[in-house]
């Protein structure tokens, strides 16, 4: 696909063919769930998200790890299961709609092992206890292997019939054929356990069965770990020798590398890196493998840009490289990129919104895009032509608001009373761990400028201003303050914050935690830039929780490497002097932390909306958006402002009780 770019994509574009099939970029989209599939099958929605990204131009796509074996894992129904012939009319509508497009369309097929949850049929390479489910998987017998192969066989059978270019087989991840390949988890006397042939042995049968199939013409992929990130697990340089054994008899048509394991806490969220991991954090696996074999190689793992795709493909680290998250973000990173745009992409900023959701059985979610999964064209154009809107906070919600109604050609204006967009989410990216979102809130000033929005900082807006104005309608997104929630004090030595307020340099900092996700761990890692001791009190189980775990365990990782002391389940009652009394959440003996000089309260927050009030008293036609309606996260109020100016936009003309005629000037006195 030719670039206007000129050649700064040229690797990207070069074309590339598996089994004699185009594959048009080396830029695809590797297996993910979006979670939008209907009671286990592709329907209209899980059609339509691969439909739009097929029409970017990418040069292939792979279902998420679709199960040949009824499994927990995917109970809910929003994730493909491959069990019988049901879900081939849907595999034949999802193949017509991407190759309409342009595009390939592969099944990545799976056995979860020991990764489920429930049932009596846990089973593995060898026995092995999963720290996340915290069950154990016994030993799968050879009866049991040859009836999964046959399920596999099945599986790769319907995708044949449903049309599909091909199918991935992965051995990633600790899943069953993964434990095969593992020294850690394979420790089998059979043989399907000891040396490299043997470890490799089983995975091998299912690809044989898978190939025979799919027929000769068909891809076949693999994906493996190139480091599972355990102790005793696979490393780089076993990974490389693994995949020269799973090639060589000519049945694999490319290997995908990936790395962690999900029977292991961190090595489970690893191989999500979220911010601030590095970008393209698993070049290094491929690169090894890449001198074992002769196929096709890909790489995947917070790749964030084209042109940082470009540069891995043009150092040889891979020969294909994998991109689900930034496409999630915006699906239109490849044409925009490729047209010369690539500042107008929506960033993906590694804040993993996405895959936590995934992992709570909920479909697709993103900070940044609150379209993802969501029928097109909800935003209608036009709808605001001839008529003003005034959106009161420069926050995430506020600048999403604004850049919508500009689209649907209201004439805009953000009054934002700080000095600098951004709300809250500005303030947390000075924190280590957020650096990069300060790349979204500056995409969403971007897209205003781009959009001619007439935005106004340090612009303190009132009731009288808004009539001033007389706006056709006024949206008020002036977001949350927290609460205010001292304990009793005896003496003044320990002052009493918040957490927007100064934290002192200096000393012992104590971050008093009541409020559960990030909040208090973000303020502990802003106060460990400058105390000289932090100590993290939570009243939650753990600090960070009811947030997802990609982002929860990291961050409890980071700021542990930070030096910052951390307390479960306690709860601050008193301060006296310089000491801070404890109260264990469960009646547990929590001793007083000593020699504090600051305690910083994440206690909660309550909206800022009087304006609203004020300015609906004026008469004055008023929504509010996001943490001034109700204090939640930021991709929470960004959804917000999303769903309800859609709905406004897709309302009777009338809806909004404004008229379109009579449309003055309007400018900031």
């Amino acid at each position: 696909m030719a670039s206007l770019a000129g050649d700064a994509y040229a690797k990207v574009d070069e074309e590339v063919r598996l089994r004699g099939r185009r594959l048009r970029s080396r830029v695809y989209l590797p297996a993910h769930q979006p979670g939008l599939a209907d009671d286990g099958l592709p329907g209209d929605r899980y059609v339509e998200y691969h439909r739009r990204r097929a029409r970017a131009g990418l040069g292939m796509q792979i279902t998420g790890a679709t199960p040949v074996l009824w499994s927990e894992v995917w109970a809910g129904g929003l994730t493909l299961v491959n069990i019988d012939d049901r879900i081939i009319p849907g595999y034949r509508r999802l193949a017509a709609a991407v190759h309409a497009e342009g595009g390939l369309i592969l099944a990545q097929l799976a056995h979860v092992g020991a990764m489920e949850t429930t049932g009596d049929a846990i089973i593995s390479a060898s026995w092995t206890h999963s720290e996340i489910t915290q069950q154990t998987s016994r030993e799968a017998t050879p009866d049991e292997l040859a009836e999964i192969a046959e399920l596999y066989r099945a599986a790769a059978l319907r995708c044949h019939a449903g049309d599909l270019d091909g199918v991935e087989v992965t051995m990633a991840h600790g899943m069953l054929l993964a434990s095969f390949l593992s020294p850690l988890m394979n420790r089998r006397t059979d043989r399907y356990g000891g040396d490299l042939d043997a470890r490799t042995l089983y995975p091998r049968e299912v690809v044989s069965a898978v190939r025979s199939a799919m027929g000769p013409d068909a891809i076949v992929g693999i994906r493996i770990p190139g480091d599972e990130l355990v102790e005793g697990g696979i490393g780089a340089e076993e990974a490389a020798v693994l995949a020269e054994r799973l090639v060589r008899s000519g049945e694999v048509d490319y290997v995908s590398v990936t790395a962690g394991n999900n029977t292991q806490k961190l090595a489970r969220v690893d191989h999500w890196p979220p911010t601030p991991a590095p970008l393209a954090a698993f070049r290094h696996l491929s690169r090894a493998v890449k001198t074992a074999v002769q196929v096709p190689v890909a790489t995947v793992g917070r790749v964030t840009t084209l042109a940082l795709a470009e540069e891995i493909l043009r150092s040889g680290d891979a020969d294909l490289v994998g991109m689900v998250r930034a496409n999630i973000a915006d699906p239109e990173l490849l044409p925009e990129s490729r047209a010369g745009r690539a500042g107008s992409v929506r960033p993906c900023v590694g804040a993993n919104v996405c895959i936590n959701s995934l992992l709570d059985h909920k479909p697709l979610t993103c900070m940044a895009n609150p379209d993802v999964g969501r029928p097109l064209g909800r935003t209608a154009e036009g709808w605001g032509a001839g008529r003003r809107a005034v959106v009161v906070g420069g926050g995430p919600a506020g600048l999403e608001a604004a850049r919508r109604l500009s689209i649907g050609g209201w004439r805009t204006i953000v009054l934002e009373r700080e000095p600098r967009l951004g709300g809250q989410m500005t303030l947390w990216s000075e924190t280590p761990s957020r650096i990069e979102f300060l790349q979204l809130v500056n995409w969403w000033a971007g897209e205003c400028q781009r959009l001619g929005v007439e935005v106004h900082t340090s612009a303190e807006a009132d009731a009288a201003l808004l009539t001033r104005l007389a706006p056709d309608l006024v949206v008020v997104a002036t977001g949350s303050r927290p609460v205010e929630a001292p304990v009793p004090q005896e003496g003044n030595e320990v002052s009493q914050i918040g957490p927007y307020d100064p934290i002192p340099t200096g000393g012992h900092v104590l971050v008093r935690d009541e409020m559960g996700r990030l909040a208090a761990l973000l303020t502990a890692e802003q106060a460990s830039l400058g105390a000289v001791r932090v100590t993290l009190v939570t009243s939650l189980l753990y600090p960070g929780e009811g947030d997802g775990l990609t982002t929860v365990y990291p961050l409890i990782r980071d700021v542990a490497a930070r030096g910052v002391t951390m307390i479960d389940r306690a709860k601050v009652t008193a301060i006296d002097g310089r000491r801070v009394l404890l109260k264990g959440l469960f009646g547990e003996a929590r001793p007083p932390v000593e020699d504090v000089d600051a305690v910083v309260a994440v206690v909660g927050a309550v909206s800022v909306a009087d304006l609203a009030i004020e300015a609906r008293r004026a008469g004055l036609t008023v929504v509010t958006i996001g943490d001034a309606h109700l204090p939640r996260d930021v991709t929470s109020a960004v959804s917000h402002a999303a769903r309800l100016l859609d709905g406004l936009a897709n309302s009777p003309s009338d809806a909004l009780g404004v008229s379109i005629a009579g449309a003055s000037a309007m400018s900031i006195p």
